[in-house]
């Protein structure tokens, strides 16, 4: 009877998805220097997202993410236009409710799995609750071309690194 020991060692997806938030913040560095602003954090989060152990897991990781930020952008900015010309709270709070089973309805019919129709949700929330006004339909495009870069990113060193991941299985 032998007794394995837990050790924690660094696997090759780790170093994968480490390697495509560093290239994620060059590339969003190097598009800021040409004047183009990609939200770091969106595209970041959408590298960590997509990376998987294939090119074919991450191109599905990558499609299901952009289709979550299209979803809950899309039903977030209808909520942001609703509430610009309502401009009541308690109407806006009852329609961002309103917008969560709307969107989850909408990942449904797109046919995305639920738990990622859930951090649609999360998308959807961002968009409707952490800036005012116009400003808020202009996050939500922005998050949508930094998940894009994101999703690009994990998309290209998952290909890079499919051939390591592949022999440490």
């Amino acid at each position: 009877m032998t007794e394995t020991k837990n050790k924690i060692c660094v696997e090759p997806i780790e170093i994968a998805i480490g390697a495509a938030v560093a290239l994620t913040l060059l590339v969003c560095h190097l598009a800021g220097m040409l004047g183009l602003q990609i939200q770091a954090l969106a595209a970041c989060t959408g590298a960590v997202m997509c990376v998987q152990d294939s090119k074919r897991a991450s191109w599905g990781a990558g499609l299901n993410r952009i289709k979550g930020v299209l979803c809950g952008g899309i039903v977030g900015i209808a909520v942001v236009l609703i509430d610009n010309a309502v401009n009541m709270d308690l109407v806006f709070y009852l329609l961002v409710g309103i917008g969560v089973v709307v969107n989850l309805l909408l990942c449904k019919a797109v046919k995305l799995p639920f738990v990622q129709a859930r951090v649609s949700c999360m998308s959807l929330m961002l968009v409707t609750l952490v800036l005012q006004n116009a400003a808020r339909i202009n996050y939500a495009f922005g998050r949508l071309i930094g998940t894009l870069v994101g999703a690009v990113v994990a998309l290209l060193v998952s290909m890079a690194f499919a051939a390591v991941i592949k022999k440490e299985k």
